[in-house]
């Protein structure tokens, strides 16, 4: 799980299993746990990269997020994380310095760096794997211009660090991207829902919802999308992109909705409260463009 350089192992019944821990000097960064290639789990600090393997034994620790540090014994710990995902193929970690900008890095199993793809001053990002070995990433610039813009960007783990397609909008809070098995992709950013196609990157709708906030879910049985809002509703919307309804919980829904295996939604407010919501699917045999 994570948290301040500590990986625990929690069983099944809620005991506590093995533990790792690293210092980490007076960083207050929440550490970030990811899986990746071998198994492994990967657990990148701005000081080192680690890999543990599941029964908590240390694998290996490369000291070297920068090219220009490849012979360095030196740890370098002024290194900012914001993302990190895995696959099978290499685990990715967003990193960098506000001072000289960030990237994102694709690290073999062995730590060796496969590619580096530069993103800038950016003040946060969000990875999320996709099918084929792709990764997509939502970046939030520093600052909005007419250079700097929020981005959705994807990658192929084999390729060269190029970004496959860039889909660009004027706003700085994009929020993680959810994918879905209809093609699509959902973020939000400025009180708009965007789907966007995962193949090309072309926008397939965008929509305002007032006070959108949350990480959008998606129910792949009947296509709807979820997201919370910060004035204590939950959305339910269309495949293009229509409300359906909406419901008035008890507080701000800054947390991805869960839509579970079981038919129901779970959402939590931020007042603490957690729903268990049952979402009847559409009509099959309805017609969405006479909604």
């Amino acid at each position: 799980m994570p948290g301040n350089a500590l990986i625990q192992e929690i069983k099944l019944n809620g005991s506590k299993g093995w533990s790792f821990q690293v210092y980490q000097n007076d960083s207050k960064a929440a550490a970030q746990l990811t899986t990746g290639p071998g198994n492994l789990l990967y657990l990148p600090l701005p000081s080192a990269l680690y890999a543990v393997d599941t029964a908590g034994h240390y694998k290996w620790m490369v000291m070297r997020w920068g090219e220009e540090g490849a012979g360095s014994t030196q740890l370098d710990t002024d290194w900012e994380i914001f993302a990190s995902a895995g696959n099978d193929q290499a685990v990715f970690v967003v990193l960098g310095r506000k001072d000289e900008g960030f990237y994102l890095t694709a690290l073999s199993e062995e730590g060796e760096i496969y590619w580096r793809c530069p993103l800038g001053d950016i003040k946060g990002a969000n990875l999320v794997n996709g099918a084929d070995g792709r990764i997509y990433a939502t970046v939030n610039p520093q600052k909005i211009d007419s250079l700097n813009k929020g981005r959705v960007l994807a990658f192929d783990s084999y390729g060269d660090g190029s970004p496959l397609w860039s889909y660009r909008v004027g706003y700085d809070d994009l929020t993680a991207p959810t994918l879905s098995e209809h093609g699509l992709l959902y973020f939000c950013a400025g009180e708009r829902l965007y789907a966007v196609n995962q193949d090309d990157g072309t926008e397939a709708w965008h929509q305002i919802f007032s006070e959108a906030v949350s990480r959008p879910s998606v129910d792949e049985s009947s296509m709807r999308v979820y997201l919370g809002t910060g004035d204590k509703r939950l959305l339910a919307v269309n495949p293009l992109g229509r409300l359906d309804w909406d419901l008035a919980l008890d507080g701000k829904v800054s947390m991805q909705p869960f839509a579970g295996p079981d038919g129901y939604l779970y959402v939590m407010t931020d007042a603490g409260t957690l729903y268990k919501i049952i979402d009847e699917p559409p009509d099959p045999n309805g017609d969405y463009d006479d909604y």
